[in-house]
């Protein structure tokens, strides 16, 4: 018979061990971020310039040992597209970049202003209270000059880069590192809005200019680090044949506290950032992964993957050839790549976007445009450009359609048949939009009534069990 005396020491016992076993897993979880964060700090140290922690110090001691009384002054220097020099020449060469602009920068400057490296790209000094305000800004702009100066890589490749600039002042804008923190980062990312190379104090009415976006800019650069993106995969059915032609891709955000975003929250801001173009290659060579993957679950069907492309990222002039090193990389088949040009129609005159669409054509890519804006004068453009496919949403399928919206959606059909060209209806949301598109021609459709959008593991399955039968079978 146990005794009461034994139960309870039992009892103690089993909460000691298991108070233990907690501890120990809490240190352990503490130690290995820790190591994490030096493995970091480490990656990002370069001779000179001291790391995040030890610049965060220098400045949180200084405000402790004065008291708060004394000004002080930061200036936060945000390199504009340095994610380019990055898949250009690789993170090796961008160090050796990041460090003779910074060399640059030293020169520029007093010798006992502190610099710091923050994030990859990012950088802040401080000035203690040995320079007024209009020294610093002046400082600011020797800064923005030391930029401009040619840097020589190999033979005679140079570069120069840009920055936004942003000022703070201590205590005027914000009496904690945090605070002044906050206010950098504002002002960069308004500079970043307006084209960027450019120099900002921060101000209060910045607050209501982007205080809304302002901590997304800066989450997206931990996420592109933190391989926080990813490619969900909409299907494009063929209705007459019950096979399926494609999917394209769309990318989503999986924020660590905000769960899946689509990208009307980001893409504007990468947009401004220049994180765009790194996105369009990002894309790129996931969707080949993607699609190796699934031919090799399915070697007999010829599936085709799509990715948009914006006008933002056909102003790069540097696009085509990035992505045809892309390509030959993974020995991909770009006939098998669908890139799809969305708002084609309101810049199809830029000359820049109609150069880039033609050699990503003679490179072999498949070419698609959305019918968004197009009238008879841009179906010309369409026809010198050879697009292959034209995407229609599905407005001419509503019931309270007009006259003009179907008779253009026909002549656009009659146009597509006698030029070889595609025409994919997407957006179709119900059986009776299905058959209205089937009238018009349109055989290929696209929508959340055969499935919403799915991950790249959910796709095996869709494909494996042709899981539009279900819809087409009815």
């Amino acid at each position: 018979m146990i005794l009461i005396s034994d139960v309870t020491s039992i009892v103690l016992t089993v909460l000691i061990v298991g108070f233990a076993v907690a501890l120990v897993y809490l240190l352990a979880l503490s130690y290995f971020h820790e190591r994490k964060r030096l493995k970091e700090e480490k990656t990002l140290s370069i001779e000179g310039v001291l790391t995040k922690n030890e610049i965060n110090s220098v400045i949180t001691s200084y405000i402790a040992k004065t008291g708060g009384e004394v000004q002080f002054s930061l200036i936060y220097v945000d390199l504009d597209k340095f994610t380019d020099f990055i898949n250009a020449f690789g993170k090796d060469e961008s160090e050796s970049i990041l460090e003779k602009i910074i060399k640059n920068m030293e020169k520029a400057v007093p010798r006992n202003v502190k610099i710091g490296r923050m994030q990859t790209d990012e950088l802040i000094l401080f000035f203690n209270h040995d320079y007024d305000r209009s020294e610093v800004v002046n400082f600011a702009h020797k800064i923005k000059q030391s930029l401009v100066k040619p840097i020589r890589l190999f033979g005679d490749t140079n570069i120069k880069a840009t920055a936004s600039i942003a000022l703070a002042f201590y205590p005027v804008h914000g009496r904690t590192l945090k605070d002044l923190t906050n206010s950098l980062l504002l002002a960069t990312y308004i500079i970043k809005r307006s084209g960027g190379n450019n120099i900002r104090i921060y101000s209060e009415e910045m607050s209501e200019q982007g205080g809304d976006h302002v901590e997304y800019y800066y989450q997206i650069k931990h996420a592109i680090v933190h391989k926080e993106f990813q490619l969900y995969y909409h299907p494009m059915i063929d209705v007459e044949s019950k096979k399926l032609y494609g999917v394209e891709s769309l990318i989503r955000w999986n924020h660590p506290e905000h769960g899946l975003l689509s990208p009307f929250k980001f893409l504007g801001i990468m947009e401004q950032s220049g994180d765009i173009h790194w996105m369009a290659l990002w894309g790129l060579e996931s969707i080949i992964k993607t699609q190796q993957e699934i031919f090799q679950y399915f070697p007999k069907e010829k599936i085709k993957f799509s990715m948009n492309v914006s006008p933002k990222q056909l102003m790069n002039e540097s696009i085509a050839m990035d992505m045809q090193k892309i390509i030959k990389k993974y020995k991909a088949q770009p006939q098998d790549i669908i890139l799809e040009v969305i708002e084609f129609a309101l810049f199809e005159k830029q000359e820049t976007i109609i150069k880039n669409i033609k050699t990503l054509k003679q490179i072999g890519f498949t070419i698609a445009i959305d019918g968004f804006g197009l009238d008879y004068q841009t179906l010309s453009k369409v026809t010198d450009l050879q697009v292959d496919i034209i995407k229609l949403d599905n407005e001419f399928l509503k019931e309270d359609e007009d006259y003009m919206k179907s008779k253009f959606a026909k002549l656009l059909v009659e146009f597509a048949h006698n030029n070889d060209t595609i025409i994919i209806c997407e957006m179709i949301e119900n059986e009776l939009m299905m058959q209205k598109a089937l009238e018009y021609g349109i055989k290929l459709q696209q929508g959340y009534y055969y499935t919403k959008p799915i991950s790249a593991e959910s796709l095996r399955g869709y494909i494996g069990t042709e899981a539009w039968h279900q819809v087409l079978d009815k």
